[in-house]
């Protein structure tokens, strides 16, 4: 079966993609937090934030922050948008250290596929993700580009037409600058893949 044969193949791009790291003296686990709070935006990198990112409880999310806090990886700081929680930033250390990404052969090999390709692979495998963990189904994390909750204002300025963007989810602007960052309250717009540059929003002006 060739779906059986295309999942064989996920799972060992997997393994071959943690076996990258053998030897290294962080875990898959401090890896991955690392990744996501290098690529997340503010509303995101928090404690909640990991463990949805990584399908787990906040406490394995917790001693993962604890411990990359510890060694110089992570900084915590008290967030201004929940003062119930902290944000978590990625330190010098820790961009060096994914400079030096084992896996960056891997990403480049994607980035050299044709944008349609890129998509279309990124959106079946955000379907399989989505598929994961039965009634408990996983959110597949994405960004604010082709998400349902982005809110396009082009308003008239005396310098032309200004455009505002909104997440109606959180109830707060976005900077243009942290479209692409990943988000942990991402949805997906149903149907086929949208483009940034061709894409419709609900967008107001005024």
């Amino acid at each position: 079966m060739l779906s059986l044969e295309i999942g064989e193949l996920l799972l060992q791009l997997g393994r071959g993609m943690l076996a990258e790291r053998e030897g290294d003296r962080l875990t898959s686990a401090q890896w991955f937090a690392i990744l996501f709070f290098s690529r997340a935006n503010v509303f995101s990198r928090t404690l909640s934030g990991l463990a949805a990112y990584q399908a787990t409880t906040r406490g394995t999310a917790s001693q993962t922050i604890k411990s990359l806090v510890q060694r110089g990886y992570l900084v915590r700081k008290k967030s201004p948008y929940d003062g119930r929680s902290s944000i978590l930033s990625p330190t010098e250390k820790a961009r060096m250290r994914m400079a030096a990404d084992p896996l960056a052969s891997v990403f480049n090999d994607i980035d050299a596929l044709s944008p349609h390709k890129q998509e279309l692979l990124r959106d079946i495998l955000r379907q399989l993700v989505g598929q994961l963990g039965g009634e408990a189904r996983r959110q597949a994390v994405g960004s604010c580009r082709d998400c349902i909750f982005l809110l396009i204002r082009r308003l008239k300025a005396q310098e032309g037409i200004q455009v505002n963007f909104f997440c109606k989810c959180i109830g707060m602007p976005v900077n243009e600058k942290d479209l692409e960052l990943l988000c942990t309250s991402f949805q997906a717009k149903t149907g086929a893949a949208s483009h940034w540059t061709g894409g419709k929003r609900d967008e107001e002006e005024s």
